[in-house]
């Protein structure tokens, strides 16, 4: 019978053998020189420049162009800080903040051809759209050398064509996910926590949002709802994107008590500031609104979402790793670390309902009024 090759290796220290010590110590003895060798080789290596010394490259000087929405901007700030903390302080950032509009692809792509003339070393964005116009800019460029570090909110970036796999991405692209599922699944709980007998699920939809940030969210929310005994009631337009605001308060107008039991929001919508207008809604009607971790400052009760910050700060050790040599596709895409639970209670109070004793527990974030936020312009 051939021998089994496949077979595991019995582990050294349980094997039955004791060497003579004469030859214990010329083993050692060849062990040490060896390890000298490769210690010298290290040294020339290192000083030939052919092996950096950890922290030697971070003082070489970088450019890089970050592409950011509004919502967002402590996603950027949490990039730059942790790049510092790595030791880049010879760092020039490009900021672009674009709004997600019918412009959006328009304003990334130009913002990315910018880049990429200024000759910069890396392009970071706080979103997925910006993201996928940027790398086919670097592909029709001819630059994909150029990196792309992403924080993806609201699709996967496999199904959105962004990467080939979560293992390796196979282009010049690396960066941070989001579990849509289990965010929306705990979304939904938490609806069902706040109001147990809640049915039917309001969301404005069709002609309100941007197709090419919200569509995928909006698909997940769509065939999870059932699952908690939820019916979606959507509310939709016609009107060309410009209107959406008008349309919006003309349709809110008609919505009565009873209506909709919750609401949730969906981020990428032609109205801007439509979660202000989403969340007055959701107080006149008495019932919870679920948002986006973006969106809490000017609309609904609550969100769970991974801290955009902290995605920031993940996405700049990806950026630390690739300033070292590694390529953007052996750097496996990774889900964001840090999920927080926002609670508005200020909100919750004039929608007349308080939160579960699970749900404060677990917050992370619990706001009394908006104090802490920004004046809301509505537009």
């Amino acid at each position: 019978m051939p021998e089994n090759t496949n077979a595991p290796v019995k582990p050294a220290e349980t094997m039955n053998y004791e060497p003579h010590q004469s030859t214990q110590l010329h083993t050692i003895a060849i062990v040490i020189a060896a390890l000298t060798v490769i210690a010298a080789g290290a040294g020339v290596l290192f000083w030939t420049g052919l092996v950096s010394a950890p922290g030697a490259d971070a003082k070489e000087p970088k450019r890089i162009g970050i592409i950011q929405i509004p919502q967002v901007l402590e996603a950027g700030e949490g990039f730059r800080a942790k790049l510092a903390e790595l030791g880049y302080d010879n760092v020039e950032y490009d900021d672009r903040v674009i709004v997600i509009s019918p412009t959006l692809g328009d304003d990334a792509r130009k913002a990315a051809q910018e880049f990429l003339d200024n000759g910069v070393n890396l392009i970071y964005t706080d979103f997925e759209a910006q993201a996928k116009v940027a790398q086919a800019v670097t592909e029709e460029s001819g630059r994909t050398d150029v990196p792309i570090v992403f924080i993806s909110r609201l699709h996967d970036p496999v199904t959105m064509g962004l990467v080939d796999s979560f293992q390796t991405s196979g282009n010049n692209l690396t960066g941070v996910a989001t579990n849509i599922l289990e965010l929306v699944q705990r979304h939904m709980q938490y609806i069902k926590d706040i109001n147990p007998n809640a049915k039917k699920l309001g969301v404005f939809g069709k002609g309100f949002q941007v197709p090419a940030v919200a569509e995928e969210y909006y698909n997940e929310v769509k065939k999870v709802a059932p699952q908690f005994g939820l019916q979606i009631v959507e509310y939709t337009t016609d009107v060309a994107p410009p209107e959406a605001k008008a349309a919006f308060d003309r349709i809110a107008a008609t919505i009565k008590k009873g209506d909709i039991d919750a609401m949730m929001h969906i981020a990428g919508h032609y109205y801007e500031t439509q979660e202000a207008g989403e969340s007055e809604l959701a107080i006149r009607l008495g019932i919870p609104m679920a948002t986006n971790y973006e969106d809490i400052p000017r609309g609904g009760h609550f969100t769970l979402s991974n801290g955009t910050r902290e995605s920031g700060e993940q996405a700049a050790v990806m950026a630390d790793k690739i300033f070292r040599g590694t390529k953007p596709s052996d750097i496996p895409i990774e889900y964001a670390q840090k999920d927080i639970l926002s609670l508005h209670l200020g909100r919750a109070r004039a929608a007349g309902f308080t939160f579960p004793e699970s749900m404060l527990y677990l917050a992370t974030n619990k706001y009394e009024d908006d104090s802490a936020f920004p004046p809301i312009v509505d537009k």
